[in-house]
């Protein structure tokens, strides 16, 4: 009972926060100036209100994570706001991990019980945990949901998952947060972004190639 009363509690709390604040409506509006602003006016304590709005996004993507990444980057400069948008992505993968283990075990369960991820995860959970998560992390074959919620009901050790996640999370955060950082300002950075889009394209299509050639033994 007291599992399903603080899931329930945590998703008002985020619920509210999406629908029944100012920055919860900035950032529905994708209004990337606006969000920034709001947030640069609140002082030291906008640093805690853009990794909230971080881990709000995470559980609620109403806007694209690279626009949120861009606000914030917007607010605090490059690397500051890279270091936000990194501290907000490490929670809300940590507290996806707790929900998933402690409060809302069963569900998750029920929603990825079958996944091959999770099977792999569980039998070298205890030997090779850490490694998996953080291929996992730099590989983008899974999305992060489902990977904080396999980890939170398989075994393997919390510090492992944290330690992963902590490393794991750096070069998809930084790599958003310059993106972000040249879509807010295109105009300086036309050549990037082209060069940006064309190297996704391409290594979407390698991993499609080596996913349809072998699936890699670690996350099959």
């Amino acid at each position: 009972m007291k599992r399903i009363i603080f899931s329930v509690l945590f998703l008002a709390i985020m619920i509210y926060f999406v629908m029944q604040t100012e920055l919860g409506h900035l950032v529905r509006t994708g209004h990337v100036k606006q969000v920034a602003e709001y947030i640069q006016s609140y002082g030291w304590v906008a640093y805690l209100i853009a990794i909230l709005a971080v881990v709000i996004q995470t559980f609620f993507p109403i806007v694209p994570f690279v626009l949120l990444a861009g606000a914030n980057v917007m607010a605090f400069g490059l690397w500051t706001g890279f270091l936000v948008n990194w501290v907000g992505a490490v929670a809300a993968a940590l507290a996806n991990f707790f929900l998933a283990r402690y409060a809302a075990h069963d569900w998750a369960e029920k929603k990825i019980g079958h996944h091959s991820f999770l099977k792999n995860l569980n039998r070298h959970a205890e030997t090779r945990g850490f490694l998996i998560i953080l291929l996992a992390r730099w590989v983008p074959i899974l999305p992060s949901s489902v990977i904080n919620t396999a980890a939170g009901i398989s075994k393997i050790p919390i510090i492992w998952f944290v330690l992963a996640t902590l490393i794991g999370k750096v070069p998809a955060v930084l790599f958003e947060s310059f993106l972000g950082h040249y879509l807010i300002h295109w105009e300086h950075h036309k050549g990037k972004l082209i060069i940006i889009i064309i190297g996704l394209v391409l290594f979407v299509l390698g991993l499609r190639y080596l996913k349809k050639k072998k699936e890699p033994t670690l996350l099959s």
